[in-house]
């Protein structure tokens, strides 16, 4: 049996009105996460966007739901050890056998799925992707609109043959998407509103990967004046690309992003939403966010109080400072550890070598790795005049 024989129940406009008083549409909404991603250099660091995918999928199977969103920036770039790109086929494979193909993964290409640079290497041929790659072996929907066609051909069904389309129905929810259009897509938005239909007994969300203005501090974003006339067509605005989660109007939804990516990821509210949709005219929705379980991190700040006359007192006054920290500890998941100096310049004449600090760090305290911050003056202070 192939993929395209278990989606009998994908096909648009299979529903009939009497099946739909009774409907309950479940659906989850997950965004940017960044498979592929080898952060801070770890190896180790790299498998928790794949362990972050398991977990979003056991999530979508234990509910039951309809279909999975996702917003985007699935994968981190183009480039990917042939290792990382195997363990995720396999998972996606998985996922489809145990379902049987009924949980369609339906997503949008993010500005990292479709970027043309990596590492300063630039790819020369367009329109590629993982995501790509993905859907083209059956394991997901990749949805694109066509901005230069009319209005009526913008968003076109999706053909599970010809890997292609706009838009999908699933039950009595229509699914629109594109690919990523820019940080302020206000033009293709204007055409999306025009093309997007509001008809009786539907329910539209629309898949988009940009952020929102104002909610993250200078990071630019569509404002709300744009986004507020898709509003009367759109019941639902998924988006991705912001890693940090937001809801707006109860109609603007942005899950934040499935791991940290960075450093200030991990001071962000993120995790997914599972989405119920209910009723014939009149539609009742019901939104829950779950955390997932991340790799934690800890953030300290040592001041050193006076110069150190050689790096081994220095260090190993660091690493009794935090050791303490993890005194008692249990926690299964081996944090990542975020260190601020504050105060004097440890030598006279010599720098810290971040490299060989972090190695003594690594292997004197159970993390998986950190990140050092110096801000350090030239003069011995005490503790007192420094707070």
């Amino acid at each position: 049996m192939s993929y395209l024989d278990n989606l009998g129940s994908l096909k648009l406009n299979e529903t009939t009105p009497e099946a739909k008083s009774s409907q309950i549409v479940k659906f989850i909404h997950a965004s940017d996460i960044h498979l592929g991603s080898r952060q801070y250099e770890k190896s180790l660091r790299s498998n928790d966007f794949i362990f972050v995918l398991k977990e979003i999928l056991t999530i979508a199977y234990e509910n039951s739901v309809d279909f999975i969103l996702f917003g985007g920036d699935v994968f981190n770039s183009l480039e990917m050890l042939p290792g990382k790109m195997n363990a995720i086929i396999e998972v996606l494979t998985a996922f489809k056998k145990s379902t049987n193909g009924k949980i369609p993964i339906i997503t949008i290409e993010g500005n990292h799925d479709i970027r043309r640079y990596s590492r300063g290497v630039k790819f020369d041929r367009r329109d590629q992707s993982w995501l790509k790659v993905c859907a083209r072996i059956g394991l997901l929907v990749l949805l694109d609109a066509d901005l230069q066609a009319s209005p009526d051909q913008i968003f076109q069904p999706y053909e599970f043959e010809q890997v292609k389309g706009g838009k999908i129905q699933i039950k009595n929810v229509v699914i629109y998407g594109s690919r990523y259009l820019g940080e302020r897509p206000i033009s293709p938005l204007s055409k999306m509103r025009k093309a997007i239909k509001k008809e009786k007994g539907i329910y539209n969300v629309l898949l988009q990967h940009f952020g929102v203005e104002g909610q993250m501090r200078q990071v630019p974003g569509v404002s709300l004046d744009v986004l507020k006339p898709l509003q009367h067509r759109i019941d639902y605005l998924a988006l991705g690309h912001f890693h940090k989660q937001f809801i707006i109007d109860n109609w603007v939804y942005n899950p934040g992003s499935a791991e940290a990516v960075c450093s200030m990821d991990f001071r962000f509210k993120r995790g997914i939403f599972l989405v119920e949709i209910s009723g014939i005219d009149y539609f009742t929705k019901k939104v829950k966010m779950i955390p997932l379980k991340n790799r934690s991190a800890i953030w300290r700040s040592i001041i050193v109080p006076y110069q150190f006359k050689d790096k081994k007192h220095f260090y190993a006054y660091i690493v009794k400072s935090l050791k303490e920290t993890f005194k008692g500890k249990r926690d299964t998941s081996i944090p990542y550890l975020f260190l601020t100096l504050r105060g004097a310049r440890p030598f006279l004449n010599r720098k810290i070598n971040p490299k060989e600090f972090q190695n003594i760090l690594n292997k004197e305290l159970p993390i998986i790795g950190s990140k050092i911050y110096l801000k350090l003056h030239s003069k011995s202070i005490t503790l007192e005049n420094y707070l």
